[in-house]
Formats: structure tokens, sequence, C-alpha cells
């Protein structure tokens, strides 16, 4: 129950975006108990569909429902729930039915897949593989996976998926879904779909070597950890490099702890390429760390026009974020975030806030634009569990995030050369960028620092 209500505070995706990537593509999990895969009835799934549907009827942020006649989604959905011939199709009916709303935020997970989000868990053949230069590369491969032992490197290119070409997968898996928040949302999800599998089934694989040789591997689905974690170093030049892979209280202590030591570095660079999202409270203390005074960054709105209680209460009857204390800042150097397609939700937030007021200039490639909010996960019979969009985030100066997401201040995409070197050109472009930066006066003396009263006279 103290994981559960902890997670009632949430407000921007925590790591859900993400691990919404690996889980929901009709992977199973783990076999669980017998007593708790007690098959739902007819009248029970007709029971949670109602209860979904009303819902996001009652509670979705935008009343228009993105121009989806919601009294027709029922009426088309409801046959196929009478129909589902088991818990697992109803469940992706259901899932299929939130999908409608072009929302990367509003959806719904079977009791599995929720429990694999509490244990910090997700789905997967051990690599992750995006577009590059127009072709399917891998990005990137987990330590001491079987895709690891049989070969995997970034940069390889993968030629087909169980004897199919690539493109032909990645073109039935687009067609099969409806589009999401972006392009780039929906690109995530093609590919997340295109590598899915169900747990201990295996997958064949064929790749192109960096010499253009092809081999053939199958790696077998199953489940990798996605704990909270915090990594930073010293880079060659000086500068301080902090990467956290999502907004939470744990990161969020531990990104205190490197800023801390890193205090007297030139210049720090927050990595955010791998961070789906998280929770509003640690957003603001991250900031908060950076800023010598309470200031505005971000703001929501709400299908009623009127404030959500965030946080139990913490941040109450406000439609203004505010980071910040007088004097409290930890760092009060010039701040480089990286950025991509996987900086989702709250990092989003975060970064959009940062770059709108100055505080951070932003290095790589445009983010998710998957940026509503969710007051709180509900629970239903059975333990599945329905995520609504609630509000809507914007900057600062009002800009929507939702669609759009951060667009750097300098565009640095990776090439296929880049990932077969190991070769970070948006990180080299971010110490280039700090190496070039002035002192942030703005924000290291009092007399010119900008408070929030300051901003809002000035217009910002």
């Amino acid at each position: 129950m103290i994981e559960f209500a902890r997670r009632l505070r949430r407000v921007a995706g925590s790591l859900a975006l993400l691990l919404t990537l690996a889980l929901v593509a009709g992977s199973t999990s783990r076999a669980i108990p017998a007593r708790e895969q007690s098959p739902l009835s007819q009248q029970a799934r007709v029971d949670i569909f109602e209860t979904v549907w009303r819902d996001i009827r009652d509670f979705y942020y935008d009343p228009s429902f993105h121009g989806v006649n919601w009294d027709h989604i029922h009426d088309q959905y409801l046959p196929e729930v009478r129909a589902a011939k088991d818990d697992e199709a109803f469940y992706a009916t259901v899932r299929r039915m939130t999908g409608e709303l072009h929302d990367a935020h509003t959806r719904f997970y079977s009791p599995d897949q929720w429990k694999q989000i509490k244990l910090h868990e997700h789905a997967g053949l051990g690599f992750t593989a995006a577009e590059v230069e127009g072709k399917t590369v891998i990005t990137a491969v987990e330590p001491d996976s079987e895709a690891q032992r049989a070969g995997f490197q970034p940069g390889m290119i993968v030629l087909s998926v169980d004897g199919r070409p690539i493109a032909e997968r990645l073109a039935e898996a687009a067609a099969k879904r409806e589009s999401s928040s972006s392009e780039r949302a929906d690109q995530l999800f093609v590919y997340r779909d295109v590598f899915s599998a169900p747990i201990g089934s295996a997958v064949k694989l064929g790749l192109a070597r960096f010499d253009g040789s092809v081999f053939d591997a199958t790696l077998t689905a199953q489940i990798y950890p996605n704990v909270p974690s915090v990594e930073s170093r010293l880079l060659p030049s000086g500068e301080a490099y902090i990467e956290f892979n999502g907004f939470n209280h744990k990161t969020a202590k531990g990104f205190k702890a490197a800023l801390q030591k890193f205090r007297n570095a030139p210049g720090v660079i927050v990595d955010l390429r791998g961070n789906g999202g998280g929770e509003l409270d640690p957003v603001i203390a991250i900031a908060g760390y950076f800023l010598n005074d309470k200031t505005l960054i971000a703001k929501y709105s709400t299908r009623t026009g009127k404030p959500i209680a965030w946080l139990g209460g913490l941040v109450k009857l406000k439609l203004d974020v505010e980071a910040g204390q007088r004097g409290a800042a930890i760092y009060t150097g010039p701040v480089t975030l990286l950025v991509g397609p996987r900086t989702a939700s709250a990092s989003e937030i975060f970064s959009g806030g940062m770059q709108e007021i100055g505080r951070a200039k932003v290095v790589g490639t445009q983010t998710c634009g998957c940026v509503l909010g969710i007051t709180k996960p509900r629970e239903m019979k059975g333990g599945s569990v329905l995520e609504i969009s609630e509000s809507m985030w914007m900057t600062p100066k009002g800009r929507k995030l939702e669609g759009t997401g951060i667009i750097p201040d300098k565009i640095v995409a990776p090439t296929i050369a880049d990932l077969q070197q190991k070769r970070d050109a948006a990180l080299a472009e971010a110490e280039k960028t700090l190496q070039q930066s002035q002192p942030a006066a703005s924000f290291n003396s009092p007399e010119n620092r900008p408070t929030l009263s300051s901003r809002i006279r000035r217009g910002g």
C-alpha cells in the first residue's frame, strides 16, 4: 500500500512512458500464482469496460476528446468486450479503446503489466533499436544480456525479424496502431511492437555487421530490471556529467549528491535522452538545485480550469509550478541538457522550463512531445489499472508541450558511424557549448538573478 500511495502523487508519467514502450505490446510476464489468475466473468469485463469508459468521459482533460466521438467509441467497443475469448483479449481491446485518444499518457494496463511497473522491470530482447539515417539500427545493448553474448553492438543494422524484412514488419506494425501524441511517439511504439514477443519465446533476427557481412541470431524475450539510477562522472574536459532515468525520490536524492560533489565544475551536462518522465516533486526539487530564487518553471491547465491538489496538497490551488528558494542553489554555473525522442513527460517539463527561463542550453534532437499529466492510477477489479490525462502542461510562457515537445537550441542527431565508433556527437557538442558559455551571472549574484516577480513585470 505504501508503494501504491506513493504512485498516487505522480503527475507526469513516472517511468511509465518508457515502461509502456517495453510492456504494452501483448507480452506476458512471469507466471503468477494460480489464485491470482482466476479469469474474469463476462459481466466483470463489461463492468471494467464501463468504468474505464466513464472515467475517461468524466475526467479527461480535453472535453472534445481530441475530436473523438466518445459515445460512439463506447458503442463500437462494447460488442468486442462481450465477445473477448479470454482476459488477455479483453485487456487488449480496452487498450485499443484508450488508444483512440491519440495520447501516450492515457493508457490501460493488464494486471501483469502493472506488476512489472511496480517491480521496475521491462520485457525485451536485450537491445534497443531506432531509425538512424533511414535504417533500423541497434542503438544500445543491455549489459550481460543474450543480445550482448550473441555479438550485438550499437551501429549494427537490423535486416529482418523472424525471416521477414524489417521494412515489412515496421509497416505492418504501423498499420495496426492508432497514432499517439507525436510522430516520435508513434515511431517509438512501432519499434516496440516489432521487437516484442511473449516472455520466453524465441525471436530470430538478421543483422549486418560494420563490415557489411550478415549473420542471424535467435534471442529469447525475457524480463530486464529497470531500477531508478543516477550515473555521474567528470569528463576529460572538466565538465560534470549526470545521467538519470526518471524523476523520482531516489534519483532526486542521487542527483543532489552528484551535483554537490561537482559543484565547483566549470559546467554541468544533464543527460535526459533515456529519461521517460516521473513525479512532479522531484522535477521541482532538481530544478531548484540550479535556482537561487523562486522561479516559474511550468504551467498547466485542466478541463475545469481549476487547479489540482498535486503532491497531497503541497502544490495546491495554483496552475503555476515554481522551483527554487532564495540563496539555496547547489550549482550556479552553466548547464546543458541532452535530449532526444525518449525524453518524455516530466523530463520535457523540466527541459522546457530550464530552457525558457534561460537557465540551460538544450542539445540533441526533438523530444517525444508526450506531456500530459496523470493525477493517479485507477485500479480495477482483478488488478488492471487505468491512467487518464487530466492536465495539459506548458512552458513558463504558456507554450503547449504535448505534440511538439522541446526543440533543442542545437540539433545533433546520431549517425550510424557515430554508433559504430562509440562516438557521442551530442555530448561533444554539449561540452563545446559549455566551454563557450560565459559564467551564468544572472544566476550567480543576488543583484542579477531574475526573480519570479521581476520576470512577470518584464512580461517573461
